[in-house]
């Protein structure tokens, strides 16, 4: 490597220059010996310095450089496909970034991965807690999605009423109208899905109760697990939102629910009245890719893909 032979003759020009004309064989000559390796190992260790100075400098902007032009992306798998669109869309413009977006990590894993460094914005399906916000993180709502009951896309269901949702979850009817069986799909008692639920009605609140306790029925613990599983059950019953179906053309049917079907033209009419509202997460000093990728999600060319994508846009 050429710094460290520039080192090498660092030291030999020390050497150098440190050389004085005394006779060879006398005390004299001994001393200045001495003076020439003091003298010479001083000047090569500050030749030194500088040299591992420079490379530490050249390694340290190597990584900002790679910092600076990429950022990863992760957080509940229903953001997800949404966020890829958006990459893509952003990259148009800004072909030099390189956008990763993570695989599923949940809203909790979400924040705790922007909080860890682990990702640089964090999707989630709720906002971040007051004792999140104490050790750096910080959200704001981007967009609210229909909040969706589904079936597999041949089931040949229309549509449920909140009352007969309610005796399937807690389990007194489980057959459809056509008398085959409704093979339900649940998700972990912590679940966003499964907290949205239970806010429908204290009915659904406890319904959902009954259904955790019962056996047999497909827990589901990931977005893309719960999507899978709705997709190959025959009869499959349970929930999703509209903008995963889309962006990951889930081959699935969302049932219009109390007569209203879930579109974002009723959701922006509020005559649907259930949605997931999904908030970008970052840390207290996000880096320059990480504003200018929020601030492109917020611009009009990204409202633009969040309305493509089931997803009705918000600002805070």
């Amino acid at each position: 490597m050429r710094t460290f032979s520039a080192v090498a003759e660092k030291r030999d020009e020390c050497n150098r220059r440190a050389r004085i004309g005394i006779p060879r064989a006398s005390p004299a000559r001994a001393a200045a010996r001495a003076l020439i390796a003091r003298l010479a190992q001083r000047c090569l260790k500050r030749y030194q310095a500088v040299g591992l100075a420079g490379i530490g400098a050249t390694f340290a902007l190597a990584a900002a450089g790679v910092h600076a032009d990429s950022i990863k992306i992760g957080g509940t798998g229903t953001g997800l496909g949404a966020m890829k669109l958006m990459a893509q869309e952003f990259n148009k413009s800004r072909s030099d970034a390189q956008l990763i977006i993570t695989p599923s990590l949940g809203s909790t894993g979400a924040i705790r991965a922007v909080l860890a460094g682990g990702v640089d914005i964090g999707i989630s399906a709720r906002p971040v807690s007051p004792e999140e916000k104490h050790q750096g993180a910080s959200s704001r709502a981007y967009a609210r999605t229909p909040f969706v009951i589904a079936t597999g896309a041949k089931n040949k269901g229309a549509g449920l009423t909140l009352p007969e949702l309610v005796e399937i979850y807690s389990g007194k009817v489980t057959r459809w109208p056509d008398g085959s069986l409704i093979r339900l799909v649940v998700r972990p008692a912590a679940d966003a899905d499964t907290i949205a639920m239970r806010a429908f009605s204290a009915e659904m609140d406890g319904a959902i109760t009954a259904a955790l306790a019962r056996k047999g029925l497909r827990m589901a613990d990931t977005d893309q697990d719960n999507a899978d599983a709705l997709e190959q059950l025959p009869g499959s019953l349970g929930t999703t939102t509209l903008t995963q179906i889309v962006t990951e053309s889930r081959a699935l049917r969302p049932l219009a629910l109390d007569g209203v079907t879930p579109t974002l033209q009723s959701l922006t009419a509020g005559r649907y009245r259930y949605f997931k509202t999904l908030h970008l997460v970052t840390a207290r000093d996000p880096s320059p890719l990480a504003k200018d990728f929020v601030a492109f999600i917020r611009s009009p060319a990204g409202q633009a893909v969040l309305a493509r994508s089931g997803n009705l846009a918000l600002q805070e």
